[in-house]
């Protein structure tokens, strides 16, 4: 899934821009981020490529993060999102994890 969500919309040499500050990274130097934690790692409404500067060191850049979210889904997905990740809780079963797996697996 990570890499899936980091070579998105790569060039021809790899390189794709980071999703909150738009500096060009090569696709393998990027961290797939994320906007809500827990139970949404899988979702790929959820998850963008970013640079390690704004994911780990300015945790997510959330705020460029819910702007760029909010004009690429919409207010009303993005409020979806916030109440599918309070709703379902952290843990997965086995069951969904392999559930998962296949889905991501089928789409390459």
């Amino acid at each position: 899934m990570s890499i899936k969500v980091r070579s998105q919309d790569a060039d021809f040499s790899g390189y794709t821009k980071c999703y909150t500050c738009d500096k060009v990274y090569h696709w393998k130097e990027l961290d797939c981020g994320h906007f809500f934690h827990g139970r949404l790692d899988f979702d790929l409404r959820n998850l963008r490529k970013q640079c390690t500067s704004c994911n780990r060191f300015r945790h997510g850049n959330h705020a460029l993060y819910a702007i760029r979210l909010i004009e690429e889904l919409g207010l009303e997905e993005v409020k979806q999102l916030e109440k599918d990740s309070l709703a379902k809780g952290n843990n997965y079963s086995t069951q969904e994890l392999e559930e998962i797996i296949k889905r991501y697996a089928l789409q390459g």
